[in-house]
């Protein structure tokens, strides 16, 4: 019997890695819709027309507006919302079929398992990552920022079982999307009226890495670890660089 809840996923040229997102959640969803960005030049709307899945196009243009105009075209009230580099584990299909029925509360976070290079971490920055996913379309939704869109919800639980998330694979596969990330999160943050010195910028990725590395014992990660505080650093230093760029109206020289 399938659970009334619909999963959503996004996609841009994702055809590596949407397969494992929908055969993670394929026979017991009620409806799996994926929002494909018309910039999209691979297989992804075949691979996902493919396994059944309901498919549209709309533009992309941050992760808390994706969502919310998808949710928007949701058949079920219960939406959970997935990433095409995430899975959902038994555990977590089971928690969502015992928390629908009687629901407690109008939206639901969840542990993500991180993996980098295969392996999942334990430590550092993605150690301990939780992300609401499940929510009730009729009562909450997702704010609308440059990078990963927070949820307002009257209330937030939490479910058993996670979400494995195999966000870097590679350090090719990575890096783009760490860049888009840096640029995303700079908007955001010239968005709010905040401005950086070059100096700022560095001791943001400083702490960063001390903060991921040492603070939260990145270290017993090993050097996967080490690779992991070193991106968040750079990825830091970007964003904040970025910033400086624009609050300082840098010119060229004539």
């Amino acid at each position: 019997m399938s659970i009334p809840v619909t999963v959503l996923v996004s996609a841009l040229d994702e055809e590596e890695r949407l397969p494992g997102a929908l055969a993670s959640v394929e026979g017991w969803a009620e409806e799996i819709l994926v929002v494909v960005d018309p910039r999209t030049k691979d297989r992804s709307r075949e691979i996902a027309a493919g396994t059944g899945a309901r498919v549209l196009e709309h533009p992309f243009e941050s992760s808390g507006a994706q969502s919310n105009w998808g949710i928007e075209r949701c058949r079920t009230d219960w939406v959970f919302v997935l990433d095409a580099d995430e899975r959902v584990t038994s555990r977590l299909k089971d928690a969502i079929r015992l928390a629908i029925p009687a629901p407690a509360h109008a939206a639901y976070a969840v542990r993500r398992i991180n993996f980098a290079f295969g392996r999942p971490l334990r430590f550092g920055d993605w150690g301990s990552d939780e992300i609401v996913r499940l929510i009730d379309r009729r009562q909450a939704s997702f704010v609308e920022r440059a990078v990963h869109g927070a949820v307002t919800a009257p209330s937030v639980g939490r479910l058993r079982g996670a979400v494995e998330h195999h966000t870097l694979q590679s350090l090719a596969q990575y890096l783009p999307k760490l860049n888009d990330y840096a640029l995303r999160g700079a908007a955001d943050l010239l968005a709010a009226g905040r401005k950086s010195t070059l100096l700022g910028a560095v001791m943001h990725a400083k702490w960063r890495f001390v903060r991921s590395f040492v603070v939260r014992l990145g270290f017993l990660d090993g050097a996967v670890g080490f690779v992991v505080a070193g991106l968040a650093a750079y990825g830091t230093f970007l964003k904040w660089a970025v910033v400086w760029e624009s609050s300082t109206q840098r010119r060229p020289r004539s």
